[in-house]
């Protein structure tokens, strides 16, 4: 089982990780599109770095 959560509070849990991270996408897109606008690459690179040692301690 992997599960990806944000700091709203939402969590996606899934057995396929894949799936797990695209969930994610999608309530980031839908509900915190301002913030992924105001984000530089950088700092998206570092979030999904992040959201990847989630899914790994979730292996």
């Amino acid at each position: 089982m992997h599960t990806l959560s944000c700091n709203c509070g939402f969590a996606a849990t899934e057995d396929d990780k894949y799936k797990a991270e695209a969930a994610m996408w999608h309530h980031a897109i839908h509900d915190h599109a301002d913030m992924l606008r105001s984000m530089s690459v950088e700092m998206l690179e570092q979030w999904l770095r992040g959201k990847d040692e989630q899914l790994k301690k979730g292996a």
